[in-house]
């Protein structure tokens, strides 16, 4: 036990004991922080991608060397090659590490014969959300 001899030592020293239980009691209380730690990044390797025009149809045809965390695959068109839509979903990439695999869009020839170039090109997820191109391809 400590004796003080006058107020203004008790005061003080009250402030000091108070400050000193206030801090060790915020220290002993558990905090909870959310820490984002980003998982391994799926990657997929393009072995080819091409599109070919049939008389009905436009082919949008790609081959994977290898995948590892596909989630899926959006196929986009342009007719400037900059302003891309999506156009539809390929659901069937690999999510563990596997060999390649070959994959096909096809949609009405109507889109390639409207007289305007007509760009494809492949946005692809991974299981963590993150998201890859590959390059354009012309269909004509």
């Amino acid at each position: 036990m400590i004796f003080f001899t006058s107020a203004a030592k008790k005061t003080t020293s009250f402030l000091v004991a108070s400050l000193f239980l206030a801090t060790a009691s915020f220290a002993l209380t558990p905090v909870k922080v959310a820490v984002n730690i980003p998982g391994p990044v799926g990657q997929v390797v393009y072995q080819s991608i091409k599109v070919s025009v049939t008389d009905k149809s436009v082919i949008l045809d790609w081959n994977t060397a290898s995948e590892f965390m596909n989630g899926y695959f959006e196929v986009e068109r342009s007719f400037n090659n900059a302003d891309f839509k999506t156009i539809a979903l390929v659901l069937d990439g690999f999510s563990t590490e596997g060999t390649g695999k070959r994959y096909a869009f096809k949609e009405d020839v109507a889109v390639a014969k409207s007289g305007r170039s007509v760009y494809y090109r492949l946005k692809q997820f991974d299981e963590n959300g993150n998201v890859s191109y590959s390059t354009a391809v012309k269909a004509l």
